[in-house]
């Protein structure tokens, strides 16, 4: 098998409680450096990209440069989400590492918390990321993401808000073209990208039509202790497939090929899976 990107959860804490995502069951925890270098190992030919994403903030992690410096040993490219509440607290030097393919920030998860932070306030370390980024160069992409579209537009208000800081701190024309494509321009390597709200799947949830799915076929997920799952919106680990501290990746994701095939073909056997609507995306 060889992926498009592989989730790896290197700590499952944010610190937040955004309305958009479902209430965190399990402990915190922080994967340790030693799996993540196995893993890394294990992975060698086998993915485009790594994601240091699955319910947690990477840069809650106070060992984050050390995570990059094993990815960029072996040569794999990271893409980094995060709420940006915590850029203040991590240097421009590790949010620049060689390591570094993308850089998105969920400015959505600003207005779902109780923050007595204003939205300048918010912003400011943001856009002076931005900044630090565009003087340097570089290959990384920054993406602002507002993945709150929905068909009764709830979020337009918070959304213009958010367009008319951008235009007026880069000096560009936003609201004339939003929503009409999934991402706009703000400056070299900067967009601000636009998704629709997704329901996470849950086993509470209706079955859905059959479709086609991107898990074990062009993605996977390591959850922070060290349970494979086949995709990055299995959070709680509903459909595991093993464990990278007791067993090699290979072995795992052989135990795993029929899962892979009923996905890749629109006939999913797990629960989880038939209980879905992202998939439905795929259609």
């Amino acid at each position: 098998m060889k992926f498009f990107r592989v989730y790896i959860e290197i700590t499952n804490s944010c610190g937040l409680k955004c309305d958009f995502c479902p209430p965190k069951k399990t402990k915190p925890q922080t994967m340790s450096l030693v799996l993540f270098e196995k893993i890394l190992s294990e992975l060698q030919g086998k993915t485009k990209e790594i994601a240091f994403h699955i319910m947690g903030d990477p840069l809650l992690n106070k060992n984050l440069k050390l995570y990059l410096d094993l990815a960029s040993a072996y040569s794999h490219k990271v893409s980094l989400t995060t709420s940006g509440f915590y850029l203040d607290g991590v240097e421009y030097s590790t949010l620049t590492h060689e390591a570094i393919h993308q850089l998105n920030i969920s400015l959505n998860s600003f207005n779902k918390n109780s923050s007595k932070m204003s939205l300048d306030e918010y912003l400011s370390p943001v856009f002076s990321l931005i900044d630090y980024k565009l003087k340097l160069g570089g290959e990384e992409f920054i993406n602002l993401r507002l993945w709150n579209l929905n068909k009764n537009n709830q979020e337009s208000a918070f959304n213009e808000q958010v367009f008319g800081k951008i235009e007026e701190h880069y000096g560009v024309a936003l609201r004339k073209n939003a929503l009409k494509r999934d991402s706009l321009r703000v400056s070299e390597r900067v967009r601000v990208h636009f998704e629709e709200l997704f329901v996470w799947p849950s086993l509470q949830n209706e079955v859905t039509p059959p479709s086609s799915c991107y898990g074990l076929n062009k993605q996977l997920g390591v959850l922070a202790d060290g349970r494979v799952v086949p995709c990055c919106l299995d959070y709680e680990g509903k459909m595991t497939l093993g464990n990278c501290k007791d067993e090699n990746l290979d072995t795992i994701l052989k135990r795993s090929q029929s899962i892979a095939l009923g996905l890749k073909n629109g006939t999913p056997s797990e629960e989880l899976c038939k209980r879905c609507s992202y998939r439905l995306r795929f259609l």
